[in-house]
């Protein structure tokens, strides 16, 4: 077959074209650091590497959910807490009045110390987390729990639990209803009280005076009534506490599965995608020898005529 100069041209054109292109793509693979660079070159590999970005981003994403759930468990924990403080200390303050030789202004004086503790719990259950959502109000986290309608502290919040998806298979809850922390307590004369009514009769019955054998009486019924409601707010707050406490081990022992993930999916991507150095600079150098021979062969070829076979 006949080869004209100009097809001969154009072959020797495009070899020099495929050397440069294939130099060109390794260079590109040594300074990305990257062995796919296009879905042509491992469709397979490009393929899987893409599901494992997907993952590995998803991942991070559940990471960031748990910090963001362990910031807000520790402060409810933290609030929690202080609940169980003061309700101990009017405990304490109620055993204390219970003092048969105490006078009714030192039982005033005691009163006095409950009514700021009083405040001081309703201003916990009113607490809100770095977000400004309100701890204890439910799914209504915009929404003020409780509020002292005049007739008695009453809650308007709902029962909702604001959940984080802090994995691919597990939601956990953020906040707590403030009607199961602060509502739902067994009370010694049957049904439910609420700590803030517990406290608030508690109250009234120290800064009422004794004078007669009736009013002895009153008072320590009274006295017995509320160490009674306190005995079952401590332990439905100590419950409460306890759930939260097993969601922030939860969420520790996540986060251990989530940082074992990110190593699996990052060692998963380099095998996948990353260049092999030696491999690659092993390949240019071919490639530059490989090019330099096409190069000749090329500049030999064209130069040859028909007045070179005359000579």
């Amino acid at each position: 077959m006949r080869v004209s100069s100009n097809t001969s041209f154009e072959f020797g054109v495009a070899a020099l074209n495929r050397q440069q292109a294939a130099q060109v793509k390794t260079l590109e693979q040594i300074s990305s650091g990257r062995r796919v660079l296009t879905p042509s070159d491992s469709p397979a590999a490009y393929v899987r590497a893409l599901g494992v970005s997907q993952a590995d981003a998803s991942n991070a994403q559940y990471a960031a959910n748990r910090q963001s759930a362990t910031s807000s468990l520790e402060m409810l924990e933290g609030t929690l807490r202080s609940v169980t403080n003061l309700v101990q200390n009017a405990q304490e303050l109620t055993i204390r009045a219970g003092n048969g030789t105490f006078s009714d202004s030192e039982r005033t004086a005691i009163a006095t110390e409950l009514r700021g503790n009083l405040d001081e719990m309703v201003s916990l259950a009113n607490r809100t987390d770095a977000n400004g959502q309100y701890l204890f109000s439910g799914f209504q986290g915009s929404t003020k729990p409780f509020v002292d309608t005049g007739s008695g502290m009453q809650y308007f919040g709902d029962d909702g639990l604001r959940m984080v998806q802090a994995s691919a298979s597990r939601q956990l809850a953020v906040n707590e209803s403030g009607r199961e922390v602060f509502e739902r307590i067994p009370a010694s004369a049957g049904g439910y009280q609420s700590v803030f009514k517990t406290l608030s009769d508690l109250i009234g019955v120290l800064e009422t005076p004794v004078v007669t054998a009736a009013d002895k009486t009153a008072l320590a019924n009274g006295l017995s009534s509320a160490q009674s409601n306190l005995s079952s707010s401590l332990d439905n707050v100590l419950r409460v506490r306890s759930g939260v406490g097993t969601r922030m081990n939860e969420v520790d022992t996540l986060d251990v599965t989530g940082d074992d993930l990110n190593i699996q999916y990052k060692r998963q991507l380099s095998e996948l995608q990353d260049v092999d150095y030696a491999k690659a600079i092993s390949s240019l150098t071919q490639q530059q020898i490989f090019l330099e021979a096409t190069q000749k062969a090329f500049l030999k070829v064209q130069g040859l005529s028909l007045f070179d076979y005359l000579r």
